[in-house]
């Protein structure tokens, strides 16, 4: 039996936790909320785990992380620090601390709970519906059995990852935070159908239901560039579209998008770093 202690456990750990119950229901969860309110909405997401609010205990994190075999980190990076001094004197040396902490590297984690072998992962937030993306990072010091039984659990989630911590960010630029740049694009043609005539319920669901669509075929062959080809006739009108597209430098903006976001995932790293270590 598995036990997964989840702390702090916000929307994309509950997302995690949901994917992996589905993966496998024969796990022990404890889940840990800031607030009452939180903890309620929690327990009804998660039935079938163990919540507590630090609102209402406060040695709620202690008990939750006591013996777990998988400490999964939902805090905010800020209270990173904080959270994992809370928690030292309860948490069990061969307990797998998982950050999903954006910005937090595994040295400074490692300064925290020296004696843990630390595994930071990068989720996106399909995950909530087993159709996301997680990178999955671990230091040297994490066996590869606690590897292959985190990619298992994860697997419930979506589609994991291997990479190197140094990747992280790049993975960040273009899927963790890639998400929202097909709903800005979604957002985009909604628009430019009402403007167009046609009504924004009708312009929705056109969009919604295009971009579902488009996401299955290219689940089915992932080869975008040969996609785009294969609806694309010489004169006429998806190449009209497509040319605007091009013409306003998309390959530029997507490229500029991924690098501004990555960026500011390393120089979240240095700011939390600073933080950490005073």
């Amino acid at each position: 039996m598995t036990t997964i202690a989840s702390i702090g456990t916000g929307n994309m750990g509950t997302a995690l936790i949901q994917g992996i119950l589905t993966a496998d229901a024969g796990i022990t969860v404890r889940a840990t909320t800031n607030s009452t309110a939180s903890a309620q909405r929690l327990s009804s997401d998660l039935p079938t785990a163990a919540v507590t609010s630090v609102e209402d205990d406060a040695d709620a994190n202690r008990k939750a992380v006591s013996g777990a075999d998988f400490v999964f980190l939902g805090v905010k990076p800020w209270m990173m620090a904080e959270t994992l001094r809370d928690l030292a004197d309860d948490l069990d040396p061969s307990s797998v601390l998982v950050s999903m902490a954006a910005g937090v590297a595994a040295a400074d984690l490692a300064k925290l709970a020296p004696e843990n072998p630390i595994v930071r992962i990068m989720p996106n937030t399909p995950s909530a519906i087993g159709h996301g993306v997680i990178a999955l990072a671990p230091t040297a010091e994490v066996t590869a059995a606690s590897v292959d039984t985190l990619k298992s659990l994860l697997s419930g989630a979506g589609l994991v990852v291997d990479l190197d911590e140094s990747q992280i960010p790049a993975m960040t630029g273009i899927s963790g935070s890639g998400v929202a740049y097909f709903f800005l694009l979604a957002e985009a043609m909604i628009a430019a159908g009402v403007k167009q005539g046609l009504s924004e319920d009708a312009a929705r669901q056109m969009v919604v239901a295009t971009a579902d669509g488009a996401g299955r075929l290219l689940t089915e062959k992932p080869d975008p560039a040969a996609q785009r080809q294969a609806v694309s006739s010489k004169g006429g009108t998806t190449l009209a579209g497509l040319q605007q597209f091009l013409d306003s430098g998309i390959f530029d903006i997507a490229e500029a998008a991924a690098q501004a976001a990555a960026d500011r995932s390393v120089e979240m790293e240095r700011e939390n770093s600073e933080v950490i270590n005073g």
